[in-house]
């Protein structure tokens, strides 16, 4: 009678490094799960939806710009007086129509928001100081402070070639994220993305 045929048992050996094998694929696959399920706290592109489509986290972005600009009271300073908060710079002009649009958003953000730890920094790149003053009257803007660049550099200094532009900074003066174009900053996502700035 013939001797049934009996399972082939691979050495102890390969049965060790089949052993690992597996556990190595397992582990490989749940990474790739978790990577694809989970979004990293600091992954602000999730964001970039609706009115803040064009938000962009750049690798390595631009210094601070150190150019001098026009405060209310007509004395020149920088964005690092700004350092110990949190700010959202936005460079706009009266002659740019989304800029126009745009500036009751952001006076009503400072309005909501504004404070010891955020403030809207709104700077124009207008050549007339009078023209925004007029401006900001006859569009009832209250609570954005007047801020003037007559150099129209500050555009230049952070990278971009249109306005409006609008770019977080940390306290320490380094770029969160920017967003071009004009944005809708009572909208949910905008609200999103100023809270969890906010709660870093």
């Amino acid at each position: 009678m013939t001797d049934p045929q009996l399972p082939i048992k691979p050495h102890k050996g390969l049965q060790l490094a089949l052993r690992v094998m597996f556990v190595t694929g397992l582990l490989a696959l749940a990474y790739v799960i978790l990577q694809t399920f989970s979004v990293p706290k600091n992954n602000l592109e999730r964001f970039a939806e609706g009115s803040l489509r064009k938000l962009v986290v750049m690798d390595n972005p631009p210094s601070q710009p150190r150019r001098k600009f026009k405060g209310p009271d007509g004395v020149d300073l920088d964005l690092s007086a700004f350092r110990g908060k949190t700010i959202l710079l936005n460079v706009w002009a009266t002659w740019c129509p989304p800029c126009v649009a745009e500036i009751p958003s952001l006076d009503q953000l400072q309005n909501e928001h504004g404070g010891e730890k955020f403030e809207v920094v709104a700077i124009s790149q207008d050549m007339q100081a009078v023209d925004v003053e007029s401006f900001l009257k006859s569009k009832n803007i209250h609570h954005l402070q007047f801020y003037h660049d007559n150099t129209l550099g500050l555009a230049s200094d952070v990278g971009v070639a249109g306005l409006p532009i609008s770019i977080f900074y940390g306290k320490d003066g380094r770029e969160i994220a920017r967003i071009p174009g004009e944005v809708n900053w009572q909208s949910a996502e905008a609200g999103a993305l100023l809270r969890e700035i906010l709660g870093r």
